[in-house]
């Protein structure tokens, strides 16, 4: 068992005895997060959509996607699910029971799947698989089902592979499928592996999701990318039907900043190709985001305030959040948080650049680390 792991188990222990759900342990957070990020009004909404989720999820990294494109201070929420979990184990519990919503059973049956050991799924995928829910209405019954995204196991659909990659391309996409409860579609599937097929050996991709709230699409996260040009070059490989000649006077201000981001594209793929909406994401080295504070991520905010596609005072807000690690006092006893940024997404589509937003993440875990057995 890993660190990680040890350290996941005994802060799950600890949280069921901070708060009774999800949403009763974040209101304890509210002074923590600038309003200029999330309103009042708004995070009343968030708290009512997430409310009833495990609070023992807080113990794997979760975290608000914010705009910083407009001055509207709102939100949407995302967070992990582990297989093997005590969280896992609650939702696979709450799943046999009758009043289980789909949403609900659609993740457990990725998490029933990764259970199993000698699983093609486990060997692709590991066991995590990440929600991600739209807060778009103050009532929760109200609001869509949660977007499901699922990790391919470090690089193991990088470009340049055969028939096994492409075989395990098609296993991710069915599990997706199920964990949103929607039936395959070839001529969709058929376009993925089109655009996994223009990938270079050293790109890859790192994860594969979809919103079943919205209009029907793929959303692949693809990294590798070292330069400009090679963002340029896969999308016109790709066939992304926007105007490739907006990438280099995006992403300069931002390569000028000297900052060493990595970057990732995410594209929306259909029964019908490659959309026009492509994400410029800016992440901190591979493995190191949580290391990575505001320092780090000064020079690229400049960046883009330097492009003026961002308000200022939420560019501002958002090195605020980033503070780094914080001693906390539980019932339990003490934990530690960390606040940081997860990764910075420029929006273009067509010929238009925008929206820009933040992603944002806060982990906990108990101080200091317990190793006792799994209850």
């Amino acid at each position: 068992m890993s660190i990680k792991q040890t350290w996941a188990i005994a802060t799950e222990k600890r949280l069921v005895h901070e708060a009774g759900c999800l949403g009763e342990l974040l209101e304890q957070f509210r002074d923590r997060i600038p309003p200029a990020l999330i309103g009042d009004r708004e995070w009343k909404s968030l708290l009512a959509r997430v409310r009833d989720l495990p609070v023992t999820i807080a113990a794997f990294p979760f975290g608000f996607e914010v705009p910083l494109h407009e001055s509207n201070p709102r939100a949407d929420f995302g967070a992990s699910l582990v297989g093997g979990s005590r969280t896992a184990e609650i939702l696979q519990g709450a799943a046999e029971s009758a009043r289980a919503d789909l949403a609900t059973a659609g993740m457990v049956s990725f998490l029933n799947e990764t259970d199993r050991e000698e699983a093609p799924l486990r060997r692709i995928a590991g066991r995590k698989i990440m929600v991600e829910y739209d807060i778009d209405s103050p009532l929760p019954d109200k609001a869509s089902s949660p977007a499901v995204f699922l990790y391919p196991e470090g690089q193991t659909l990088a470009g340049g592979g055969g028939e096994q990659q492409l075989e395990d391309l098609g296993i991710i996409l069915g599990a997706l499928d199920t964990a949103v409860n929607q039936e395959p579609d070839s001529a969709e599937r058929q376009q993925v592996e089109l655009v996994y097929r223009a990938l270079s050996p050293d790109m890859y991709i790192r994860s594969v999701g979809t919103f079943p709230g919205r209009t029907r699409i793929v959303r692949l996260a693809l990294m590798g990318f070292n330069r400009k040009g090679s963002v340029t070059e896969f999308l016109e490989r790709a066939g992304w039907p926007g105007l490739c000649s907006l990438i280099d006077p995006t992403l300069s201000p931002i390569e000028e900043s000297g900052a060493p981001a990595e970057i990732g594209l995410h594209l929306d793929v259909d029964a019908s190709g490659v959309g026009p909406t492509l994400g410029l994401s800016l992440y901190a080295p591979e493995g190191q985001f949580m290391l990575k504070g505001r320092e780090y991520w000064t020079a690229i905010i400049d960046g883009i305030r330097a492009a003026g596609i961002a308000v200022p005072e939420k560019l501002s807000a958002l090195l605020e959040w980033s503070a780094g690690s914080e001693p906390l006092s539980g019932e339990s006893g003490p934990f530690m948080s960390v606040r940081g940024i997860h990764h910075l997404k420029i929006t273009v589509t067509g010929d238009q650049v925008g929206p820009v937003k933040g992603y944002i993440f806060l982990l906990l875990f108990s101080w200091p680390l317990e190793v006792g057995p799994h209850e």
